[in-house]
């Protein structure tokens, strides 16, 4: 969930949030204006929109009125309604998929799906499911593996759960019954400079393993990575010298679709970071590449955006992870539109490409929403 880009007063940019007994500052570079996105860079506007939503969730339950007003407008809550056998069984306890995120001095953690006999699925639960799910996962004490870059990097402590503390919860947000429970952790291993965090945990025994083989010199990252962008981008339309005025990131890691590192190349606007109007066109490009049987390296995935900055929806690459056991790696992209919610989209090697096999909520109230008449 991210509330950036939202129009608010000036007493939101400014304003210092309570959180139980404490004082949260609204997080260095932010703004609630929607002509300006929230970060010094695209690149790191998933990052810190978290952090804004934080800010934002803290804000709500503190009392300003404009925020509950842009939360509640328009819009009449209810609980999530649950058809039969759709609730996660819980009694089996399932692993479990979460996100880390926030300030490394004061971690969140959210659970992002359940993990069935290899696949990842939602987690549809009643509102007292929540509450047993948060007291099962999330209760003070437990600790689960950290994950970077395909391997365990660490682990993370709860502190407190959503409900497990005190009667009140974590969290609150005016309007909404039924919440995504948050933990309040501490992760272990990670430098004590990190100012942001942003990793994988999950309740499973064992997660990835490491995984043999050179590495590439950057140069060579580039240059193929460049070449099949160019192609691709001509495909659909990017012309070659708007591509080249973009700015441009290559990196490679080993996923086990194929002997080969697989290749991210990204793309992004720099431009697009304080437009005159949202109107204004923007171009991201998003490449996937892997070696195929003839030993070639081609596009197995692409994401691109040549159109009005309103209706971009970017992406950018967070981690891998062979999540569900079959030995090659999952892509995790995070994805946002501008001004927009962020969530994750987990990709699977299918079929010898990359296709979404699972994607995670952009908003942490579970209600189900309809306009008021």
């Amino acid at each position: 969930m991210a509330l950036s880009g939202v129009h608010g007063s000036e007493g939101l940019e400014s304003a210092r949030l309570g959180f139980r007994d404490r004082r949260l500052p609204l997080p260095f570079g932010t703004s609630f204006r929607a002509a300006h996105p929230v970060s010094r860079s695209l690149i790191h506007f998933a990052v810190i929109s978290k952090l804004v939503a934080l800010a934002t969730i803290l804000m709500v339950a503190t009392g300003c009125d404009k925020a509950k007003d842009f939360v509640r407008a328009g819009q009449t809550a209810g609980p999530p309604q649950l058809s039969p056998g759709e609730e996660l069984d819980l009694a089996s306890k399932p692993d479990v998929l979460f996100q880390v995120f926030g300030e490394s001095s004061d971690p969140r953690m959210v659970p992002i799906a359940a993990i069935v006999r290899g696949t990842l699925k939602p987690i549809r639960l009643s509102a007292s499911g929540w509450h047993k799910f948060d007291a099962m996962y999330q209760s003070s004490g437990k600790s689960y593996s950290l994950y970077q870059s395909g391997i365990v990097n660490g682990t993370v402590d709860v502190k407190r759960g959503m409900w497990s503390d005190t009667s009140d919860a974590l969290y609150a947000l005016p309007g909404c019954a039924t919440l995504t429970p948050m933990a309040s952790v501490k992760v272990n291993g990670r430098l004590a400079s990190d100012f942001t965090l942003e990793f994988l945990a999950s309740s499973a025994a064992a997660m990835g393993k490491p995984r043999g083989g050179a590495a590439m010199n950057q140069d060579s990252i580039n240059r193929i990575a460049r070449g099949i962008a160019r192609n691709v981008a001509t495909s659909v339309g990017i012309k070659e010298a708007k591509l080249d005025s973009l700015n441009f990131r290559a990196l490679a890691f080993y996923t086990g679709a194929s002997s080969s590192p697989t290749i991210i190349a990204s793309y992004i606007d720099a431009s697009a970071e304080h437009p005159a109007s949202i109107a204004t066109r923007t171009t991201h490009l998003v490449v996937i590449v892997d070696k195929d049987s003839s030993g070639t390296y081609r596009a197995t995935f692409s994401h691109r955006i040549n159109g009005p900055l309103a209706a971009a929806a970017f992406r950018r690459y967070f981690d891998h992870l062979d999540i569900d056991g079959d030995g090659v790696d999952e892509i995790v992209l995070q994805g946002w539109q501008f001004g927009g919610d962020t969530f994750l989209s987990v990709l699977g090697w299918r079929e010898n490409k990359w296709q979404e096999i699972y994607r995670t909520r952009a908003n942490w109230c579970l209600d189900e929403r309809k306009a008021a008449n």
